[in-house]
């Protein structure tokens, strides 16, 4: 059997730049765009090679796809007319391929080339996720920009969703031919939606035959600049796709960063859900502790769960920025042993995040980030953007203007294709056909959900010195306020309700943080709290629709506030019928959770 691969940065986008600031390939030896004019390029051939804006004028959602990012000068464009054109409530969703992204620098220069778009590029540009491999879903008011950071035939073999229109701008098939292979044309016809349209510039036969045995339809179209001609496509036989569902208002159970997460989703949409939550401050299990952390969990190896992993960081991050009550950035993870140093370094030799994401910090270093009081015997990694906030103060931030509801919900039952949510006493409480059950440690009284439940205690102390950096040495420290908070305790717990404080526990969390700097912490002014985690057999969270209309978000174990806002936006998705944030290796990978 071969070894795993290991998870790596994308390949590198190695360009040449012209006289004028234009980029070229070398790996292709073909240019990004046309020097007679990128964006009337971008226009003539794609825009209006698919009958833009004219095809999304009657049309709730509609899903552009293209084979070639490079630059994002189509997205762009594409973006920049949809502003001009949609109408309120409408969504558009823009998936591109690419297996070199640029570098933020690279598309910045790029990019520069189009002043009339500067305002989108630049805001392209700051939410850029670099070459970290994988699905990244970037969000732009109405429009989500969904990124497939791999080569074209896995990519298209792991997108979801039905495209409207489809932008072909790979290299030329003759230096780039994996792009126009009979395998890719297939792909394009699977995942189409109904008499969808389809620009390119090449008229290379090999790409008419392949479109017309697939369906297609072709015309040759006049070409722009020096090109003499440029193909159109239509979809004349494409499969029979259902209609999105008729969403009632959704109803959520749970209110903690799980809830919060998909009530936000919705609410970016223009969609106010109902959240039924029993404490008013939705400060229920772990969403109810001071301070929470958001940081990477890594992997050594390239599977599915560890790009989502990434993306999911990224994701979360990007999010919070927006909405969460930030306390502290930047986290230092310190190896403890000389086996995980070792490890450590080959996750950081491999580059799988970027180095402004994630840096290794010798041990000789470590007093710069941690005071002179340390004495690591090992180095660690350390994430800049690592996030150190208030879960409570996020969740509420996230789900302010859905309709709340203060109850605990006792039951659910399904007639036909609507569920009942019954309060303890059997009372009715709401009604609908998307139903997302998040009550974290009580799954099992609504749903029979094969997961463990484990017990995490912290404490806190606001006359204890707080860290220089957030950082994680077997547990981890944060400021809090002006003093430190310590955690986390990871022990089997009887059951959703074991949430008892243990004072053997909290002394236990103290002495490890003591000894680690050399200094005594035992005093009695020490607070201390108990949430109860979820976590399935394989420790891959739940995130499915198990039943019609019935969605579940749980087993998010100790990542939930890294983990749940991707997932949120991929029940959403799935609940609108929207192409998914995740590609679909990772989905299966997330079933096996619940056959475990």
């Amino acid at each position: 059997m071969n070894a795993p691969a290991p998870l790596t940065a994308t390949l590198p986008a190695r360009l040449n730049w012209s006289d004028n600031g234009e980029p070229v390939a070398t790996e292709f030896d073909d240019i990004y765009f046309s020097v007679d004019g990128g964006l009337a390029e971008s226009k003539a051939v794609f825009l209006d090679g698919c009958g833009l804006p004219h095809a999304w004028q009657d049309r709730d959602m509609f899903v552009i796809a293209e084979l070639g990012f490079g630059s994002g000068l189509n997205f762009l464009a594409a973006w920049d007319l949809w502003q001009t054109t949609k109408k309120p409530g409408q969504r558009l969703h823009f998936i591109s391929v690419e297996a070199y992204p640029l570098s933020k620098q690279q598309l910045t220069r790029a990019l520069d080339n189009f002043p009339a778009l500067k305002p989108l590029a630049n805001r392209l540009v700051a939410a850029w996720p670099g070459p970290v491999k994988g699905t990244h879903r970037l969000h732009f008011g109405s429009v989500a920009l969904t990124l497939y950071h791999d080569h074209v035939v896995p990519a298209l073999s792991a997108m979801d969703g039905r495209v409207h229109a489809w932008f072909l701008d790979g290299f030329s098939p003759a230096k780039n031919p994996d792009m126009w292979s009979d395998e890719v044309f297939a792909q394009l016809a699977k995942l189409s939606a109904p008499n969808a349209r389809l620009a390119t510039f090449t008229v290379a036969g090999q790409v008419r035959r392949g479109l017309e045995d697939v369906g297609f339809t072709v015309l040759k179209k006049p070409g722009f600049g020096r090109k003499r001609e440029r193909l159109q496509a239509k979809l004349e036989t494409a499969r029979t796709n259902t209609k999105p569902p008729n969403l009632d208002i959704p109803v959520i159970i749970g209110g903690g960063i799980a809830g919060a997460s998909i009530a936000n989703g919705f609410i970016q949409r223009g969609i106010t859900p109902i959240l039924i939550e029993p404490h008013p401050e939705l400060d229920t299990a772990a969403s109810g502790n001071p301070t929470g952390l958001v940081m990477p969990k890594l992997d050594l190896q390239d599977r599915p769960e560890a790009r989502f992993y990434n993306a999911a960081f990224l994701y979360a991050k990007a999010l919070y920025h927006k909405h969460a009550d930030i306390l502290d950035t930047g986290v230092l993870h310190l190896a403890a042993s000389d086996k995980e140093q070792k490890r450590f370094v080959k996750i950081y030799s491999n580059q799988a995040l970027p180095e402004h994401e994630m840096q290794w910090v010798d041990s000789h270093d470590i007093r710069k980030y941690l005071g002179d009081n340390k004495e690591p015997n090992y180095g660690g990694l350390y994430f800049p953007g690592a996030l150190v906030l208030s879960p409570k103060l996020t969740a509420q931030a996230l789900c302010a203007s859905a309709t709340k509801i203060q109850a605990r919900v006792g039951a659910i039952s399904k007639t036909d294709d609507v569920w009942h949510i019954l309060d303890t006493d059997a009372k009715t409480l709401a009604e609908t056909t998307a139903l997302f059950v998040c009550n974290g440690a009580n799954i099992r009284g609504l749903w029979p959900a094969d997961v463990r439940f484990t017990r995490g205690q912290i404490c806190w102390s606001e006359s204890v010195a707080p860290p220089k950096c957030a950082h994680i040495l077997g547990n981890y420290a944060l400021p809090f306020k002006d003093g430190l908070l310590l955690g986390a305790t990871h022990t089997h717990a009887g059951g959703g309700e074991d949430n008892k404080i243990r004072l053997p526990d909290t002394a236990k969390i103290i002495q490890q943080y003591g000894d680690t700097i050399n200094e005594k912490l035992i005093h009695n002014d020490w607070s201390a709290r108990t949430s109860v985690r979820v976590t399935t057999r394989n420790t891959l969270p739940i995130a499915e629709q198990v039943e019609g209309g019935l969605f579940v978000l749980s087993g998010l174990g100790s990542r939930g506030l890294m983990l749940a806002p991707l997932l949120g936006e991929a029940l959403v998705c799935e609940a609108l019928g929207e192409p998914s944030p995740l590609d679909k290796n990772t989905q299966i990978r997330f079933e096996q959770s619940i056959k475990a």
